[in-house]
């Protein structure tokens, strides 16, 4: 038996899958097995997965479900105390899974969360989350705490940055799966874990995600995760004493969501979020802002696209002297550098 299973759900992602699977070759822990579970492909991604003469790797085949049906199934199939779970489109450095499966197997947790590098900004995104409070230790809800800092720090979990134990992802009933949902799966998944378990926010950077590639969540009108059509799904699986916790969890995301739909000019959207949500009222400084963005939707898309079109250029210039200079350390490679465990 393997010491770690890893699970990669692949569907069309030929172009980027084999990157994936090679950083986890790359690995300095070399006992492991990586399920990849093949949701209906119609590309050659398959194929380029038993191109790798790994007896470790297995590949699984279904039809088209949905990535939460296929990271279950990977769920279902694992043997190992601990799984880790792997985007296609996305990569560990060398040191990842040694440093995670390290401080699981040292501390009373149920997961470990690595930070990462946000792709192609080339950003260091333990900055970004620490403004937000999150940073990296040990963290066990209680029930206690701000709604809107909760959601930040549960927001963090994300798929490509998390080892946790096998039977963990079991217990809640792995990622949902409903009506083949494509956008939130994971979230939702992440918040019925993150409530009830104690968990570990890892430093350094350990992980590449791709956004470049990451479908979906590049959309400006995508799907509402599935949470906030029915919070239920989420609120079964908390217990009494932070029901009410989660509840503001969920007010506190349908507010970033609705002012998300009015960057992107889906004035209506954003309107109906926020009567479906009354309690988006305690956040009362986010809320005015919201309402500003909303009421001014119909501009607010094309400064969104100036930003993102000339944001990303200039940043990344900007970073690049910083490197230069010494003044920032530049992000290693894959397969270049190994980085020390922070927790």
């Amino acid at each position: 038996m393997a010491r770690v299973d890893i699970v990669i759900p692949l569907y069309n992602k030929a172009h980027c899958v084999g990157r994936a699977i090679r950083s986890i070759v790359q690995q300095t822990v070399t006992d492991w097995r990586l399920i990849v579970v093949d949701d209906g492909s119609t590309d050659n991604g398959g194929e380029v997965v038993g191109a790798f003469a790994d007896d470790r790797i297995e590949l699984l085949k279904q039809s088209n479900q949905g990535p939460g049906a296929a990271r279950n199934t990977g769920i279902a199939a694992a043997t190992s105390k601990y799984i880790a779970f792997l985007d296609a489109d996305d990569e560990w450095y060398p040191w990842y899974l040694e440093n995670a499966l390290k401080a699981i197997e040292q501390n009373d947790v149920a997961l470990v969360a690595t930070m990462y590098h946000e792709w192609p900004k080339k950003t260091d995104m333990t900055a970004y989350w620490a403004k937000r409070g999150v940073h990296p230790g040990r963290y066990s809800l209680t029930g206690n705490e701000s709604p809107a800092w909760t959601d930040w720090l549960l927001s963090y979990l994300h798929v490509g940055t998390t080892v946790m134990l096998t039977e963990t992802a079991r217990k809640y009933d792995g990622y949902y799966a409903e009506n083949r949902c494509m956008l939130g799966e994971d979230t939702t998944f992440f918040l019925r874990v993150g409530i009830n378990e104690a968990f570990l926010v890892l430093g350094p950077a350990g992980v590449r995600h791709h956004r470049e590639q990451s479908g979906l969540s590049n959309i400006a009108n995508r799907p509402v995760p599935p949470f906030l059509d029915e919070p239920e799904i989420v609120l079964r699986y908390c217990p009494a004493d932070k029901r009410d916790l989660m509840v503001g969890v969920i007010d506190h995301m349908a507010l970033r969501t609705a002012k998300a739909r009015a960057r992107n000019g889906f004035k209506t959207e954003a309107v109906g979020l926020l009567k479906r949500f009354p309690g988006v009222n305690h956040f009362p400084a986010e809320y005015r802002r919201c309402l500003v963005t909303i009421a001014l939707s119909g501009v607010m898309p094309y400064w969104v696209r100036f930003k993102c079109t000339v944001g990303p250029p200039v940043r990344l210039f900007v970073k690049s002297i910083a490197w230069k200079l010494g003044l920032q350390p530049k992000i290693p490679e894959i397969g270049t550098e190994s980085g020390k465990t922070r927790s």
